[in-house]
């Protein structure tokens, strides 16, 4: 009893006064078609009213390009009265419907100068083009007049592909350029932030993507590295169980992240995964595994991604490691 007090046992005054910017980010994704879902944000704010969720992350810009600035008015109105921080979701560089804008003037083209496009990698605009540059600013100036707490760039890179494309060069130089843009017109002190490849981690540059961990990390407020296990390579850190590879993976890429960032004040925030890709190589409780990798690392927080937004393992074994936790600190005592 005593611990599920010290876990659950708050009044809605207190939760009244949550902060807008928690110290340490505990957050879900919202895709569109949660947030259509009475049963999933239900759930949703009953994490939040026990105190394990304080952060949301809402498309305001899709991998169609699609712009939903309209779909969040009501959510982030009763987000806000909870103390929710809200992470306003926006893809830059992934676009369809900007890629056939203006007869595809601004997408990526291939060798006949026509629209680039692969069937698993989709549409894409041309990051070095001054147009789609001031596109994306222009929505990322309204989302935070919209409410939200803070902007993160996603797809800001290339496609993940080898057929070859026009503008191939200076990849890296164009991704910021792009950040350079957003900070020479948003106004001071709005938190920017952006994801990058869990590989990116490792290594300098992704060569098809373009990313590099030190150079965009200078240009944010907070990097999301998507560290899901599903995503590297079956051999990577191999040498070991299903489950301590699981948390091995994301604990050695916090700290390897931290370990190259100059700026040791920069917050690192890992998405972990929450879907059951490959879900026999992880570990049954690949989840908690994640979780406790996090904590364990010291850092600042997670997010989860679970595509379709069902949560229900997730919040499981978040609230079992609470759980867990919980014991751990009574033992202090």
């Amino acid at each position: 009893m005593l611990v599920f007090l010290l876990l659950f046992g708050f009044s809605t005054t207190e939760l009244s006064r949550v902060t807008t910017e928690p110290s340490v980010i505990k957050g879900i994704y919202l895709s569109p078609g949660s947030m259509q879902s009475r049963v999933l944000l239900n759930n949703f704010y009953r994490m939040v009213d026990l105190g394990l969720l304080n952060t949301a992350v809402l498309d305001i810009k899709d991998v169609r390009g699609r712009v939903m600035f309209s779909h969040h008015k009501d959510f982030i109105k009763k987000a806000k009265e909870k103390g929710v921080y809200l992470i306003a979701r926006q893809c830059v560089f992934k676009d369809k419907y900007f890629a056939f804008k203006d007869s595809g003037r601004y997408a990526l083209k291939d060798a006949s100068n026509e629209i680039w496009y692969q069937e698993k990698c989709g549409y894409w605009v041309d990051p070095s083009i001054k147009e789609v540059i001031d596109y994306n600013i222009r929505i990322t100036k309204k989302a935070f007049k919209l409410g939200f707490d803070e902007v993160q760039f996603d797809y800001i890179r290339y496609p993940s592909s080898s057929k070859p494309y026009k503008n191939n060069k200076n990849k890296l130089k164009h991704l910021l350029g792009f950040l350079d843009g957003v900070l020479s017109i948003v106004e001071p002190g709005k938190k920017l932030s952006l994801t990058l490849y869990g590989y990116a981690v490792w290594a300098n540059v992704l060569a098809k993507e373009g990313q590099n961990l030190e150079g965009m990390a200078k240009k944010v407020n907070a990097i999301y590295p998507m560290l899901y296990p599903s995503h590297f390579r079956n051999e990577f850190m191999a040498d070991s169980t299903k489950e301590w590879r699981t948390y091995s993976i994301v604990y050695n890429s916090i700290k390897e992240a931290r370990k190259r960032l100059d700026n040791k004040e920069m917050l690192i925030i890992p998405y972990i995964q929450a879907f059951n890709w490959k879900q026999s190589r992880l570990g049954k409780e690949y989840i908690k595994n994640q979780l406790k990798a996090v904590y364990d690392a010291g850092e600042d927080g997670f997010i989860l991604w679970e595509a379709g937004g069902r949560y229900d393992k997730a919040f499981n074994e978040l609230i079992d490691l609470e759980i867990v936790l919980a014991n751990e600190r009574l033992r202090l005592y």
